[in-house]
């Protein structure tokens, strides 16, 4: 039986960002639902766990813009543009 509330993910209901790693640390993959409640929803994975189910996690959209901001500034690269990010857990 089919649970009615269950969605399959969609391109729509996850933002997709990469995040490189620093020298010798693995780089970082994140799903990021859509703001809800006041958190944000990610599953990360790393290079070094690409084979397992990712680690999910919640937390405040603006610490998490504040995490990629630092990356960014660090000179790591990140695959989306931080406008895009922004809009994003803008809702």
């Amino acid at each position: 039986m089919s649970d009615p509330n269950h969605k399959s993910i969609g391109e729509d209901e996850f933002l997709t960002v990469r995040v490189a790693g620093p020298p010798g640390q693995p780089e970082r993959l994140l799903l990021i639902g859509h703001p809800r409640e006041g958190v944000v929803r990610v599953r990360e994975w790393t290079t070094a766990t690409l084979n397992s189910e990712g680690e999910d996690y919640e937390m405040a959209p603006s610490e998490l813009l504040e995490e990629l901001e630092t990356e960014l500034a660090a000179q790591r690269d990140v695959s989306e543009e931080m406008y895009k990010i922004r809009r994003w857990l803008e809702g």
